[in-house]
């Protein structure tokens, strides 16, 4: 019995080879469009609205403009003014500490420092001297060294501070209580060897100069002034 031939199956998903006969329009099927971004169905915009649109954004950026050049202007003078402040800080620290003859040593975990830092002193000459871990040395007066690092070091050193000028008060008190004293003292071995009238006079002759000078010293005023 003689077989049939049979036939290849066609697979109906597979679409047919067109390769070769319509190249082109494949071609065109995948080709990208820019006027394609749009949905088919999204509304276009009129030319008064696109004009409103533009008008609205000006306005926004005109605003933004208006106020980045007002805080620009602020903060310009408020620069300024901390600039004044810290040298003036800086002059009134310098006199006290050269006064009470102190430094610091100030934590080094208490100053916005990039570096390792080994340790850190403020001299009694208002300088602050920064010592590396290895071994580098930076020195320069406080008032040259960044706002942020200044406000650093006042913040550690005012404890400090309050304390040395609290015990240089004392001392004080305990010398002009010891004057007081000796004072009084010799005020009474006066009188005993001199007498108690010449003693007398000599206050009395003090008193007076004191009296004339204040006098002076105000006329010269007045004739400055006039």
């Amino acid at each position: 019995m003689a077989e049939k031939p049979v036939k290849p199956k066609v697979n109906a998903e597979q679409p047919p080879n067109t390769e070769g006969q319509n190249g082109e329009a494949n071609e065109e099927i995948y080709f990208f469009h820019p006027i394609q971004i749009a949905d088919e169905g999204a509304e276009v915009l009129s030319e008064e609205q696109i004009e409103k649109s533009r008008v609205e954004v000006e306005q926004k950026l005109q605003e933004l403009l208006k106020t980045i050049s007002e805080e620009t202007l602020q903060l310009s003078e408020f620069l300024m003014e901390e600039s004044n402040l810290v040298q003036e800080l800086y002059t009134s620290l310098k006199q006290i500490l050269k006064k009470l003859n102190v430094s610091f040593n100030v934590p080094p975990k208490n100053l916005p420092l990039k570096r390792q830092v080994k340790k850190v002193i403020l001299n009694e000459e208002c300088h602050l001297i920064i010592v590396h871990e290895k071994g580098e040395v930076n020195s320069a007066s406080l008032s040259e060294y960044p706002p942020e690092i200044v406000m650093a070091v006042l913040l550690a050193i005012m404890p400090e501070l309050a304390k040395v000028v609290m015990l240089y008060r004392k001392k004080i008190s305990t010398r002009v209580n010891f004057f007081a004293k000796v004072k009084r003292e010799l005020k009474n071995v006066a009188k005993a060897i001199v007498g108690g009238k010449e003693v007398e006079k000599s206050s009395e002759e003090k008193q007076t100069m004191d009296v004339v000078k204040e006098a002076v010293t105000e006329e010269d005023g007045e004739s400055s002034q006039g």
